[in-house]
């Protein structure tokens, strides 16, 4: 367990580098913009993996292995899943190493893919019952991986953007979800098309196994991990106030905020109108 947690834990400061000014604020501006890239490409890839299903409801209806009902349960366990997952990740990500976090759930999703792909193979062999317990099962752990997603990206932005430019490029992340579904409506529809709708799963995890090496290679952990200066520092802003506390007092005193809650409920009820026609709209 030591071990696990060290693996996940923020990235230690590395030696300062020895730069002059114009050098390290070429470095960060380099840096910074790989890690928005990153989050937001990897972040893309994330929703190919979550929406797959959407794009292979038809096909699945028509060849017999599941009906309309047990393809809502399954996506219905992986809406709870990510629900749950996302609150609890969110969390959990303020702690860790965000490029290992985001990189993990990634993996997990791209691995659920492919293994349902495989099941699909076998479906005409496989009781009907088993494809369906089993899916959704798949489809819920694919859920609690999709929640590890959001979380470490969004903190990407917190932890390489200072305050005034922070809402500016979450702006711009935000269009990861759309780049997402034009991607998996496209690159996923198309393999559909052409070979069946096991592929289509097959083609998801592919698309999930680049979003790793993204993250891995661009999504870095820390300014002061890169042997440079908080980000405060870096774009000559002061601490906001209250920055001396602990991750975890910040974290109640967010719970304890009632716009927050709002928000949230706000989110829940948008986010059901929202997957009705992400889920089903394709289908119709």
């Amino acid at each position: 367990m030591n071990r696990f947690t060290e693996f996940y834990r923020i990235s230690p400061p590395a030696p300062a580098r020895e730069m002059d000014a114009a050098a390290r604020s070429k470095y960060y501006c380099r840096l910074r913009l790989q890690a928005f890239a990153a989050a937001t490409l990897g972040y893309s890839l994330y929703y190919v993996c979550r929406t797959s299903l959407n794009v292979m409801k038809k096909p699945i209806l028509d060849s017999g292995a599941l009906d309309a009902s047990q393809l809502g349960v399954i996506g219905s366990a992986l809406l709870f899943a990510y629900a749950v997952g996302k609150f609890v990740n969110g969390f959990i990500a303020d702690y860790c190493n965000i490029k290992r976090f985001m990189a993990t759930g990634l993996i997990l999703s791209a691995a659920v893919n492919a293994l349902m792909g495989l099941l699909g193979l076998a479906h005409s062999v496989v009781p009907t019952a088993v494809i369906f317990v089993t899916f959704a099962v798949m489809w819920g752990i694919n859920g609690w991986a999709q929640s590890m997603g959001a979380p470490p990206a969004i903190i990407s932005l917190s932890r390489w953007y200072p305050l005034r430019e922070r809402g500016t490029y979450y702006g711009f992340f935000s269009a990861s979800h759309n780049l997402g579904e034009f991607f998996s409506f496209l690159f996923v529809g198309s393999i559909v098309t052409f070979a069946g709708w096991q592929a289509g799963f097959f083609g998801s995890a592919v698309a999930g196994a680049i979003g790793v090496v993204i993250v891995l290679c661009w999504l870095h952990d820390t300014p002061e991990s890169k042997g440079l200066p908080p980000v405060e520092a870096l774009a000559h802003e002061k601490p906001a106030p209250g920055a001396d506390k602990s991750v975890r007092e910040i974290q109640k005193q967010v719970l304890r905020t009632p716009a927050v809650w709002v928000l949230a409920a706000a989110s829940a009820f948008m986010y059901i109108s929202r997957y009705a026609i992400n889920g089903w709209g394709v289908l119709f």
